[in-house]
């Protein structure tokens, strides 16, 4: 197994806080992939030079990184108990066959680039020519371990480091190709560092995956089974129970998988289960199986995924917003926004949320919280208080939210992507860490209310009836399978809409609606507004509005992200044979007002009053 060791010696010079932010911060970056054994990373705090010597001795055939931050020279580095001969050091690297970086994070430490090159270290090497600070020195290599973890070559990463320190510190990084270095190498200013790479290998190392980069070495899915099993199993015990008479019952591996993957699905709200059901579900290409392999599609499905699950927490704190806005309104209670919410909740409704970086999120998340305390919202979702703390924290958690966050970036890029079975490895560990937090999602489902139809009794008021369609998903190779059912309901729903509605399950797992939250017009079903068949669902989540310039609201596909967006206009143009999206503007109308003052409402051309016209990981694995 490929061995990284890093090693720490505080002096003087070097003052411990800033070391020992290097020192856990890389520990933790690189602790999931260690855990993992995808490579075992060796950590020596207190680096002294026998400890050195031996380590060096003792991985001399798997080292394939060699990190020292501390003290340095020209020609020594400087440990806890005495300055090391840089040739020393360089000898020993120099027999270590697998090795592919040497990172030498302290001061003044190009010449070594020349002690290394000389005992046949065919490694990259990162040095510096001259004194550094210790808190850039810890930005810089805290950022550059970041980037490796999430699967970017050397080159990547040093360019991505470089370019987010630069904001605060002026940063260049000289490369070095070729031949040994020679004296003539120009001096950099302070807080530079020097790139070398004796050839295009050194420039493409990633840290190791534990597989090979084939499409035989990937074996996908088991680790996101158990982890999505022990998350709904918290809150829905009968799954658990389930599965263990299953498990019992000698039924297949490939049945219980088919078992599980069904009962996952049916426990998640659509926006989730759907692209859940693309990663579970294997390809098939002419009627023939081809299993779940590794892809850039699965790739895209990792990200969709993660967007749901961020898309599902604005909307639904948004939605509370909205309903407590709308009710004091009603109500005649003085709204009493703030400059700063307002503009917020204005942003929201017109760039969406979609596109937003993840400490732009964060904040948006926050506020959106502060706003229902305040106000003595009881959440909904009470779980989301966990999540949206989770947001906030620097933890693993948060890690790969970024790393999922990258990846979208990543995808979208001209570029692509390489490597693809890694990074499917990679970013299935972090679909796990997400995965483990949506239990809660198991008590909730969607529901798309229509067809209201009055029913009237003489001497008895009208009683409503709809048609009630729980949207789920199924992992059997139709395109969706739909679960219809009528309800009868007391009150007439002002508009037809898409709910998050909370369901009671009793001991034997049996399911009942509860209570329910409007996300409309934030989320609709396109085929409520039809005028004749919607016999089916056709789910679309909020993306922007193009205010004030045209008017139109647009909306994407939430089971088919990649499809073009629907674009809802501002006046009713719609024809016999389109949908009729008149409730819809009014719904729009209707929360502008209540974030517009009647200056900016005078310019919102969508929805004006007169516009619309009155017409177990093994066994689990793929």
């Amino acid at each position: 197994m490929d061995t990284l060791l890093f090693c720490y010696a505080n002096d003087r010079d070097r003052p411990l806080p800033e070391l020992r932010q290097e020192d856990d911060g890389i520990d933790r970056l690189l602790d999931p992939g260690n855990s993992k054994n995808y490579f075992k990373k060796d950590r020596v705090s207190y680096a002294t030079a026998s400890v050195v010597a031996g380590k060096l001795l003792e991985y001399k055939d798997s080292l394939c990184l060699f990190h020292f931050s501390g003290h340095a020279g020209s020609t020594i580095l400087r440990l806890e108990d005495i300055e090391a001969r840089g040739v020393g050091i360089a000898q020993l690297l120099g027999r270590c066959p697998n090795l592919k970086l040497v990172f030498l994070n302290g001061c003044s430490t190009l010449n070594h680039i020349k002690l290394l090159t000389k005992e046949g270290v065919k490694a990259a090497i990162i040095a510096t020519s001259t004194p550094v600070e210790d808190k850039v020195a810890t930005q810089f290599s805290l950022l550059f371990y970041e980037e490796l973890t999430r699967q970017y070559s050397v080159t990547e990463a040093l360019d991505r480091a470089k370019m987010q320190l630069q904001v605060s510190v002026p940063t260049d990084i000289q490369p070095i190709r070729g031949a040994l270095v020679d004296d003539t190498l120009p001096e950099i200013s302070r807080n530079q560092w020097y790139f070398y790479a004796p050839g295009d290998d050194a420039t493409r190392w990633k840290l190791p995956t534990g597989v090979e980069v084939t499409q035989a070495e990937y074996s996908p899915n088991g680790a996101l089974r158990i982890a999505l099993k022990k998350a709904l199993g918290t809150y829905d015990p009968s799954l658990n129970e389930q599965f263990e008479a299953k498990k019992a019952s000698n039924l297949s591996k490939a049945g219980l998988k088919s078992w599980l993957d069904e009962e996952v699905l049916r426990r998640l709200p659509y926006p989730l289960s759907e692209p859940l059901r693309k990663l579970l579900s294997p390809d098939i290409v002419d009627n023939k199986i081809l299993g779940v392999t590794s892809s850039r599609e699965r790739l895209v499905n990792y990200t969709s995924l993660f967007e749901s699950g961020v898309d599902l927490l604005v909307v639904a704190l948004l939605a509370q917003v909205f309903d407590y806005l709308l009710r004091a309104h009603d109500e005649g209670t003085p709204l009493d926004l703030d400059e700063d919410l307002t503009k917020l909740l204005q942003s929201l409704m017109t760039a969406g949320w979609s596109g937003l970086e993840p400490l732009p999120l964060i904040g948006v998340l926050k506020r959106l919280r502060r706003f229902l305390k305040e106000t003595k919202t009881e959440l909904f979702v009470p779980d989301m208080e966990k999540l949206v703390q989770l947001f906030d924290e620097q933890d693993r958690f948060y890690d790969s939210v970024l790393f999922l966050h990258d990846l979208r970036r990543r995808l979208a890029s001209p570029a692509g992507v390489a490597d693809i079975p890694a990074l499917c490895k990679v970013g299935e560990d972090h679909l796990v860490k997400l995965c483990e937090q949506l239990g809660f999602w198991a008590n909730y489902q969607l529901e798309s209310y229509k067809n209201i139809r009055v029913i009237r009794f003489f001497r008895r008021a009208p009683e409503y009836q709809h048609e009630r369609v729980v949207l789920r998903t199924s992992q059997s190779y139709r395109q969706d399978e739909k679960f219809f059912q009528e309800v009868a309901l007391k009150e007439l729903w002002e508009c037809q809409s898409v709910l998050l509605v909370k369901i009671r399950r009793s001991p034997d797992g049996i399911e009942e609606p509860a209570r329910f939250l409007n996300l409309s017009p934030l989320v609709v079903d396109q085929n409520a507004y039809r005028k004749s068949d919607n016999s089916v669902f056709d789910l679309y989540s909020f993306h922007s509005a193009e205010v004030p310039v045209s008017g139109q609201v647009q909306y994407k596909h939430i089971a088919r992200p990649e499809d073009r967006l629907l674009g809802v206009q501002p006046y009713n143009g719609d024809s016999k044979d389109e949908p009729d999206f008149r409730v819809l503007r009014e719904q729009m109308r209707t929360l502008r007002s209540l974030l517009a003052s009647p200056a900016d409402l005078a310019k919102t051309p969508i929805g004006v009053p007169g516009n619309d016209v009155t017409n177990d990981e093994d066994l689990l694995s793929d």
